[in-house]
């Protein structure tokens, strides 16, 4: 039995090649909205744990100055932090250094006593300064002079940081949020689940 072929030639109709690019328009156009709404999700996901990880490396310099701090102010708003630090390494000038010229560099020694509250470390009487403040999108840290970028966010990273005297020491309570790119809800809501608590307490300042 053969099978007839036929030569006849065969197409779509009018109608039916319209159907189809009404189908592939409505494909692409889903593909299309979904693929930009994807896109939009990933980056947003990488601007937050990105602005987060700022958060961090925030809280984590902010507490290690505080920890060795001698004395902390803060300003009236919240937002720049002042830290009196005891010079742990030996400078020009220092009374170690112009004994021996040789210590510049060098940790200091420091001397241990005993007080009411506890044993009580001395670095001797020179200090550092070290502010934290914004400039613009970014937080800066600046320690006799020299500045250094701690982080920088086009997200409005602000930290407020308020210092608590207690009977014989001192701590640090600072909060940090920023405000997400990709938000469902209001600005305030938003930026209020970003928070990253922190408490430090002042180390080098005991009282008796």
């Amino acid at each position: 039995m053969r099978l007839k072929t036929s030569l006849e030639p065969s197409a779509f109709t009018l109608s039916e090649m319209m159907l189809a690019i009404a189908i592939s328009g409505v494909v692409f156009g889903a593909t299309l909205t979904s693929s930009t709404s994807l896109q939009k999700s990933f980056n947003a996901i990488d601007n937050y744990f990105g602005t987060h990880m700022q958060q961090i490396r925030i809280v984590d310099y902010l507490s290690r100055d505080v920890k060795r701090g001698l004395i902390v102010t803060t300003s009236a708003d919240l937002q720049t932090v002042t830290i009196t630090v005891p010079n742990y390494i030996i400078q020009a000038g220092d009374p170690e250094a112009v004994a021996n010229p040789a210590l510049v560099g060098t940790p200091r020694t420091p001397t241990m006593s005993y007080t009411p509250s506890g044993w009580q470390v001395n670095y001797g009487n020179t200090t550092s300064t070290v502010v934290y403040s914004i400039s613009g999108m970014s937080i800066l840290r600046t320690e006799n002079g020299a500045v250094t970028t701690i982080a920088s966010s086009t997200d409005q990273l602000v930290p407020q940081t308020t210092d608590v005297e207690l009977a014989n020491t001192e701590y640090t309570q600072t909060s940090i949020t920023f405000q997400p790119i990709f938000t469902s809800g209001g600005a305030v809501a938003e930026r209020s689940g970003t928070t990253v608590y922190s408490t430090a307490y002042l180390r080098n300042k005991r009282r008796g």
